[in-house]
């Protein structure tokens, strides 16, 4: 099996976050480097464990960081499995890395920003978040249209494409929902639709600016640095997971957040859809 450019092109431009593209390609294009430099021209089943192998070797003499070696492993191991003929069935020996505790707000703690947000938009995309583990770009990119599939009782249900087009479900609270249909109802297609750019919804990066702001004011008037070090989007995913996590078992958190494997949530079990939608509407978040 040659990989090349095209392979490596072709592969990632079928991966819908951004962000991902471009770690991938990155990742990707270093290994096609490192075949290149090391006159590597073909890799089959028969080879394929010592050329990883190796290439962990590469990578671990480069002094980069267990985590980044982790990662570039990881992406290899899901390229290889997802788009060539070959199969990389053994079991991946990641480098040991210390565990660090997720940063988040507590349900009181979220409560307090709240109760200082002035912008609608601030308020509802916390919610949104805390109520759904919902990764940034995935809140950002949800439309009018998709509020509208709901269940008897008002709970919006949307199937969201995460992570190496991964399909979850997520269920938005009837009352959220609700706010969310006001909020957009002059917009044209996203619920959070940027006001400069037609079509388009806001960006991550709009959403952490404003964040920074609202909790620099938090902290002023707590006399604390809580807000500025874990008001982040990505810090409200974790408080929903941390919640998630007091009222259900670890395999049903892993479907909620659209996680690969129970390494964050390790073993893979999955769910019929309307266990795990059933579950999401019990939960109790904000």
């Amino acid at each position: 099996m040659l990989i090349n450019k095209e392979n490596i092109t072709n592969y990632v431009n079928g991966i819908t976050n951004p962000n991902t593209r471009k770690t991938y390609r990155l990742s990707l294009n270093k290994f096609h480097n490192y075949l290149q430099d090391n006159n590597i021209h073909d890799i089959n089943q028969d080879n394929l464990n010592q050329v990883i192998h190796d290439y962990k070797a590469y990578l671990n003499n480069k002094n980069l960081k267990a985590i980044t070696i982790n990662q570039h492993l990881i992406i290899l191991k899901t390229f290889i499995n997802e788009y060539t003929k070959l199969s990389y069935d053994k079991d991946l020996k990641l480098i040991k890395t210390d565990k660090r505790k997720p940063n988040y707000l507590t349900t009181q703690q979220i409560q307090i920003a709240l109760n200082y947000t002035e912008d609608k938009t601030d308020e509802l995309i916390i919610k949104l978040l805390t109520s759904t583990g919902l990764r940034i770009h995935e809140a950002l990119n949800l439309t009018k249209k998709q509020l509208e599939n709901t269940d008897e009782t008002g709970n919006a249900i949307i199937t969201i494409i995460g992570k190496n087009t991964k399909r979850r479900l997520i269920v938005i609270p009837s009352k959220l929902t609700k706010q969310l249909r006001r909020y957009s109802q002059n917009h044209k297609k996203y619920i959070f639709e940027s006001n400069r750019k037609e079509l388009e919804p806001l960006t991550s990066r709009t959403i952490q600016r404003r964040f920074k702001k609202l909790a620099a004011k938090i902290d002023k008037k707590e006399n604390t640095t809580l807000y500025s070090e874990n008001l982040k989007p990505h810090n409200l995913r974790h408080s929903f997971a941390i919640q998630a996590l007091k009222t259900n078992e670890i395999n049903y958190v892993k479907e909620f957040l659209g996680h690969e494997n129970i390494q964050t949530t390790q073993i893979y079990t999955n769910l019929k859809e309307k266990e795990v939608v059933d579950r999401f509407k019990k939960l109790k978040t904000i």
